[in-house]
């Protein structure tokens, strides 16, 4: 292709989410990644499309992002995507105010959801077991999987006239006189741009490095999974334990403080088309490991137990570990670095990277083009972490 416009670095859910954004609105865009399509934390996780009720920021951000995923999957398709809604379940009555809470926030913006009795519940999945409390039914949450997204992205992408580029690793930023962005440096050579967004997941702090910043307050944090073999009693709802909300934002340790994280799990359970369940998730700072942690994932079917009984009889298939980019407030890094013109961030999206992904690339596009945004960028922009705040 001629002089790409923009060139995004990172071709997992993320960076093709943005990527496609742009290429839609008429920017000439390259994609490139050191390996492949999905070659991160796109190739190692879960495929939520999850609704969150808080903090405000998250939850339009995440609304956004299911509406955009509909419409992409009705407009492009080439993706399985499961429509079953989200259960946020209660073990006990500790966990009611919490579900209440959910509710309420969820309410508040005039969306629509449901408490559920214990009686309601086993209705909707006789396979639960019959002690539980209670739960939240979201019903707009969906699953998909996120390689075959990826693909559909990157597909449309060069449907759209875009360009993908593996196999490419940046060895450098260079920037003008006035201190932009002019060039990609990599092992295949310069590429010449004024426009680069630094989509490279948890190795986006080398890449800010690179630009003359300080690295990102961005750090993996790996998540054990497995999949079992098909099911007798079929789950069909997306089901997540309260205390995953806990697990998830409320008790993580430091990634610097370097003491050696014993990890936590909590109940994240997803329906498979063909039958199968993906069961997580577990929680460790350990650096770039993406060994599997087999007491994480044990202690992670133990809770699966607890709620859906019959999957002690199921056997695992496969497991695997991925490595998900944390950011200490938990709010996904987007928009532009302020302290290098042309330089544009999208990461540090955790555990909600897929969900996420799409109402992302919207704000990228928006913001290199100098749009209206469709929210405000103040909470997710790069400059809110003094640590990387520089002169440029």
């Amino acid at each position: 292709m001629k002089r790409p416009d923009v060139v995004v670095i990172g071709a997992g859910i993320v960076g093709s989410a943005a990527a496609y954004y742009l290429t839609l609105a008429g920017l000439r865009t390259l994609v490139i990644d050191r390996g492949g399509a999905s070659n991160g934390s796109s190739s190692g996780c879960m495929g939520h499309l999850m609704l969150m009720s808080a903090p405000e920021c998250m939850y339009h951000l995440s609304r956004r992002s299911l509406e955009l995923w509909r419409q992409f999957h009705r407009d492009v398709g080439g993706f399985e995507m499961l429509n079953c809604g989200c259960l946020w379940l209660g073990e006990s009555e500790e966990d009611m105010p919490t579900l209440q809470k959910i509710h309420d926030e969820i309410a508040s913006f005039g969306d629509e959801g449901q408490l559920l009795t214990t009686s309601e519940l086993l209705r909707r999945e006789p396979a639960l077991a019959p002690d539980l409390v209670g739960a939240y039914f979201y019903p707009k949450d969906s699953v998909i999987f996120p390689m075959q997204a990826t693909a559909a992205l990157l597909g449309a992408i060069v449907r759209q006239g875009g360009a993908v580029q593996y196999d490419t690793n940046v060895l450098g930023l260079r920037r003008s006189t006035d201190g932009s962005v002019c060039s990609v440096i990599t092992d295949a050579g310069e590429i010449e741009t004024g426009v680069v967004v630094n989509a490279a997941g948890v190795w986006l702090p080398d890449i800010t490095v690179m630009a003359g910043l300080p690295r990102a307050p961005i750090f993996p944090r790996r998540g054990d999974l497995a999949i079992t073999m098909p099911q007798d009693q079929r789950v069909k709802t997306q089901m997540v334990e309260v205390a995953y909300l806990r697990t998830a934002t409320g008790k993580a340790k430091d990634p610097e403080d370097g003491e050696p994280d014993e990890g936590a799990c909590a109940l994240n359970l997803q329906p498979q088309g063909n039958g199968t369940l993906l069961v997580g998730s577990t929680r460790q700072f350990a650096g770039y490991d993406r060994r599997v942690n087999m007491r994480l994932l044990r202690a992670s079917f133990e809770r699966a137990s607890r709620f859906v009984p019959s999957i002690q009889d199921l056997q695992i298939v496969r497991t695997w570990a991925g490595l998900r980019p944390y950011t200490r407030d938990k709010v996904p890094i987007i928009g532009p670095a302020s302290s290098v013109p042309g330089l544009f961030v999208s990461g540090g999206h955790e555990g909600l990277g897929i969900t996420l992904s799409m109402a992302s690339g919207e704000l990228i596009a928006q913001s290199v083009r100098g749009e209206p945004t469709t929210q405000s960028m103040e909470p997710f922009l790069l400059d809110r972490f003094s640590e990387v705040v520089a002169d440029g």
